[in-house]
């Protein structure tokens, strides 16, 4: 024959209170958990944007570093500066024979 438990309003209430104060410490840890992980989250994804942004810029910077070393080669070729000589300076160009080479010792 079955037996029937009859629990009353009160001790149910008592009965939840003090599972509810057993569990609360690991509800709170479990809590925290959370947040630090969503903190983290956060943090990771401002770290892996600033990384793609930084990259981005040294992109930027390789590409102007490269156009500014054709400038140089162009503005430094040998052919340029003997044009420049010659119409803005007036200078002749150099005959060997005439120049004499000192040694030094």
């Amino acid at each position: 024959m079955p037996r029937s438990v009859k629990i009353s309003r009160e001790e149910l209430i008592q009965d939840l209170k003090f599972s509810v104060g057993k569990y609360k410490f690991y509800f709170v840890i479990l809590f925290l958990s959370l947040t630090l992980l969503v903190v983290n989250s956060q943090l990771n994804y401002k770290i892996d944007s600033e990384i793609v942004r930084i990259n981005q810029e040294k992109s930027e910077i390789l590409a102007e570093n490269a156009n500014l070393k054709r400038e140089i080669a162009v503005l430094s070729s040998p052919e340029r500066i003997s044009e420049i000589a010659k119409k803005q300076q007036k200078m002749k160009p150099v005959d060997y024979k005439n120049v004499k080479f000192i040694e030094v010792k």
